[in-house]
C-alpha cells in the first residue's frame, strides 16, 4: 500500500525497474521465476498463439527477430550506434532504419526488454520498449521484423504486456500502444488504444484457460 503511494512521486523510468527474480532462459525459451524457484508455465506468446505449428521460415524469422531485438536494445540503452550495428550484423540496414526513424526525435526509451510476470496465472512476458515524450506521455511499443510489410493484428499480444504492466507497475499509465514494423525498406507503424488491447487479451486468455486439459 505505502509502496504504491510512494511511487506516484517517482518518474516512470525510476519505477520501471527490472524484477531481478524473472530470468529468461533463451536456450529453452522459457521464463524462470527465482522467487518461486520454478519455470513459469506459460508466456504471453503461448496464450495468444493461434497455432503451435513451426516452419523453417518461422525459425528464420525468429532468428532474425532475436538479432534485431538485441541490437535495438543495445541502441535504446546506450545510444552506441556502432556497437548496435555490429550486433545487427547482416541486418545492419534494418537497424539503421529504426535508429533513423523520426519518432525517436521526440520519444525516448525509458525501459527496454522489461520482463514481467503474472504469478496468479503463471504467465510471463517481455515488453520490448516503453517510450516517453517531453510531455510525459507513455507509449508501449513492440518491434516486429518482416521481409515485407504486412499489416497484422497484434492487439492481443500488446494487451498481454499491458496486463503484466498493470500487475507489476500499477502506477504506470500507458497512453498509446504501437507496433513498429522493421523491414529492409524502412519502418511502418500501427497504433492501438490500450483498453482495446487489454479487452482482446483478457478475452483470449479466458479461452486459453477454458481449453486447458484439467489434471
Amino acid at each position: 500500500m505505502y509502496k504504491v503511494i510512494e511511487n506516484y512521486n517517482k518518474k516512470p523510468q525510476d519505477i520501471l525497474i527490472q524484477d531481478p527474480d524473472i530470468i529468461f532462459d533463451a536456450e529453452n525459451h522459457k521464463y524462470f521465476d527465482k522467487k518461486r524457484n520454478k519455470y513459469v508455465a506459460r508466456s504471453i506468446s503461448d496464450v495468444v498463439r493461434k497455432t503451435k505449428f513451426v516452419s523453417d521460415n518461422m525459425l528464420k524469422a525468429a532468428e532474425r527477430g532475436t538479432v534485431i531485438h538485441e541490437a535495438a536494445q543495445i541502441w535504446c540503452e546506450t545510444k552506441d550506434v556502432k556497437l548496435a550495428l555490429a550486433k545487427a550484423g547482416k541486418y545492419k540496414n534494418w537497424l539503421e532504419h529504426l535508429i533513423n526513424y523520426e519518432m525517436f526525435n521526440t520519444w525516448n526509451p525509458i525501459a527496454n526488454e522489461l520482463r514481467m510476470i503474472d504469478r496468479k496465472r503463471d504467465i510471463a512476458g517481455t515488453c520490448d520498449v516503453i517510450l516517453e515524450n517531453k510531455n510525459g506521455k507513455l507509449v508501449l511499443a513492440d518491434f516486429k521484423t518482416m521481409t515485407k510489410y504486412e499489416k497484422k493484428n497484434h492487439k492481443c499480444q500488446i494487451g498481454g504486456y499491458l496486463s503484466l504492466l498493470q500487475i507489476n507497475y500499477p502506477t504506470i499509465t500507458i497512453d498509446r500502444c504501437r507496433v513498429i514494423y522493421i523491414t529492409p525498406e524502412g519502418i511502418r507503424t500501427d497504433d492501438y488504444m490500450p483498453m482495446e488491447c487489454i479487452e482482446d487479451y483478457e478475452a483470449i486468455r479466458s479461452i486459453y484457460f477454458d481449453l486447458q486439459v484439467p489434471f
